[in-house]
């Protein structure tokens, strides 16, 4: 439902935000809302130029049209036909490796996917916000690969992003990373790790996806004989929360390392698709119980059994007598017993903690 103003009229923002919305391919209904009485019954027409259908007068504060838009939602959902995924002949040979570039404004996203496919996939500017359509090119890696780079936009901290078009554009953003498998952060060599920078990196983190830090512009730090250590160290610290995330130092403009990218993305391909053997993990978790058994607040929870559900992310199932009693920091204890073996690098575990009765203990 796309809301637009009938007070304001059609505005600049509208058209750009409709652009976008069409490009999405889904059932759209246009409401133009604060229709309150007649005097507003004109306005329909000055909306029919964003290409959205024919519009419908609301009101949500006096209700004016409320239950025809609720029908025509439902309606709508009555005539969606049911999913289906469309497989091309190519797609039984190749595997597809979806991958988002994110980052702050001018960190040098466009350049980077400009410079990876070989082709002006991206608009390149100096200007911090250029970038507000979702970009995506595909990358062909030896028979049986593609890895499908999506540029976006860049994300600024939430009380400097303006209302309109660029919330829209951070909405898309969020999205392309929940439908990635891995995202490329980019992080300015120069400015060093900013409080945003840490921020994006939880929406990744929190969206479950492989993650790969790419520092660009590092031809442009200052070089000394440990400068390269010394970042490193510098990231371990900003990004304490997410050790296992490998890094990558590159320059986006002159392509310098950027291959680096592609061979680390294979990496985190594989880290995500591991499993783990069941012996190997029971015997990981066993002796890390043995060696600090999980304290609870009110019980004493008790694992009784582990085993991997899923791959892409790695996901380990513990069942547990009392798991509201598993304190966040155990498991992070656990992550780093199992990566003493298994490093998994790019790749986050996802831990689901299931109530258990049984009585065998691990």
């Amino acid at each position: 439902i796309f809301v637009v103003d009938a007070h304001t009229g059609n505005q600049k923002e509208d058209l750009r935000a409709a652009e976008m919305i069409r490009k999405l391919n889904k059932p759209v209904i246009l409401a133009i809302n604060k229709a309150e009485g007649k005097k507003y019954d004109h306005t329909e027409h000055e909306f029919h130029n964003l290409g959205l259908g024919e519009p419908m007068l609301t009101s949500a504060i006096s209700g004016r049209g409320i239950g025809d838009l609720l029908d025509t939602v439902v309606d709508k959902l009555l005539k969606l036909p049911q999913k289906t995924t469309k497989i091309t002949e190519d797609d039984f040979d190749k595997e597809i490796i979806k991958v988002a570039i994110i980052g702050k404004p001018n960190v040098g996203k466009s350049t980077l996917i400009n410079k990876l496919s070989g082709k002006k996939a991206a608009i390149v500017s100096n200007i911090p916000g250029t970038t507000r359509d979702i970009v995506t090119t595909d990358i062909s890696i030896g028979d049986n690969r593609i890895i499908r780079l999506t540029d976006t936009a860049g994300l600024r901290r939430s009380g400097k992003i303006e209302k309109g078009i660029e919330k829209f554009s951070s909405l898309l953003v969020v999205k392309s990373v929940s439908d990635a498998d891995i995202v490329l952060q980019l992080l300015d060599g120069p400015d060093g790790v900013t409080s945003q920078d840490l921020h994006i990196a939880q929406i990744a983190l929190e969206s479950k996806v492989g993650i790969i830090l790419v520092v660009n512009k590092w031809d442009a730090v200052e070089k000394s004989q440990t400068i390269t250590h010394e970042f490193e160290k510098y990231l371990g610290q900003k990004f304490i929360f997410m050790p296992w995330a490998p890094k990558v130092y590159i320059s986006a403009l002159s392509g310098r390392r950027a291959t680096n990218v592609i061979e680390e993305i294979k990496n985190v391909w594989e880290s995500l698709h591991t499993k783990i053997p069941a012996k190997d993990l029971n015997n990981l978790i066993i002796d890390a119980v043995a060696s600090l058994p999980p304290r609870g607040r009110r019980k004493p929870p008790k694992i009784y059994f582990s085993h991997q559900i899923n791959t892409n992310p790695p996901t380990i199932e513990l069942k547990i007598n009392f798991p509201e009693e598993i304190h966040s920091s155990y498991i992070r204890y656990l992550d780093k017993k199992i990566r003493a073996k298994y490093p998994l690098p790019g790749a986050p575990i996802d831990w689901k903690l299931t109530k258990s009765s049984t009585k065998d203990v691990l």
